[in-house]
């Protein structure tokens, strides 16, 4: 098993064994149509200029505190592919929604493992404790707690970019879920990106997701969705239960015009650097 904070932050050396930068993150693709994502290019931070987005193909030797490739970066540019995340930036660190046991976490660590091929494959993620005391140098202390590994499979990511990616990815468990656990999903959302869930599956889905959901809930993301779209997915409705949300949703809410309702719960990890696609 391999945990990304122990891999990146290390010396990146060319074939001459000079060092080229720092090794400062990894990215898969949630493009793949099955099996576990694996590890598909490397960024690495020269000295000076611009970060470098290099190959897997190109990396020779991935082990805790060495890293070499087989060829010079010099040629290699730093721009994310349409369906690519990076694991540190986009994952690391930042809240996710257990789907399955419907809780939300925070990322102290992300779970990688080695392939029979030589390369390196996306598990999961760790929101155990222990993960954080040993990341805080306190490994002595990590031992008292046992890792929570959710995996890949289950979690769905709140980072900006994550959270837009996996809804563009027909593998990624949101697509999965039935109207009960997306309103369990959308219920731990921030107000806009539960509207993208809602958006994502279409009317009908999510009408029954709103009609599953609290209905303070499903009246807070209709309210921050274009008065077209909530229409749309009230008229998706039953008569008697689209009846009764156009008469609240005709209503005006106690809180119009605070930012409360349009608030996030959380603030979303803004991208920076590497993030064209």
């Amino acid at each position: 098993m391999l945990l990304l904070s122990r891999v990146i932050g290390h010396h990146v050396r060319d074939p001459g064994g000079q060092v080229v930068g720092r090794l400062t993150d990894l990215t898969v693709s949630l493009a793949q149509e099955s099996g576990r994502h694996r590890v598909q290019r490397v960024l690495v931070q020269p000295r000076h200029g611009a970060a470098l987005l290099v190959p897997w193909d190109r990396v020779t030797i991935f082990e805790r505190g060495r890293v070499v490739l087989s060829t010079s970066t010099a040629d290699t540019a730093a721009a994310m592919r349409e369906y690519e995340i990076l694991l540190g930036r986009d994952v690391l660190d930042t809240q996710v929604i257990d789907v399955v046991g419907q809780r939300l976490a925070r990322v102290a660590d992300v779970v990688l493992a080695r392939t029979d091929g030589g390369g390196i494959e996306l598990v999961g993620v760790d929101v155990g404790f222990g993960a954080v005391l040993r990341r805080l140098g306190l490994g002595g202390f990590a031992g008292r707690f046992g890792a929570d590994v959710i995996a890949w499979t289950d979690v769905h990511l709140t980072s900006e970019r994550g959270h837009v990616v996996q809804l563009g990815s027909p593998r990624a468990v949101v697509h999965h879920l039935d109207a009960r656990e997306l309103a369990g999903l959308v219920s731990r959302l921030d107000t806009e990106s539960a509207a993208d869930v809602l958006a994502a599956g279409g009317p009908a889905v999510a009408a029954a997701v709103v009609r599953a959901a609290h209905p303070v809930v499903g009246e807070r993301v209709l309210r921050a969705m274009p008065r077209t779209d909530a229409a749309r997915i009230v008229a998706a409705m039953p008569e008697e239960h689209a009846g009764r949300w156009r008469q609240r949703l005709e209503q005006v809410p106690a809180l119009r015009g605070r930012r409360f309702l349009r608030s996030r719960v959380w603030p979303r990890r803004r991208h920076t650097g590497v993030v064209s696609s």
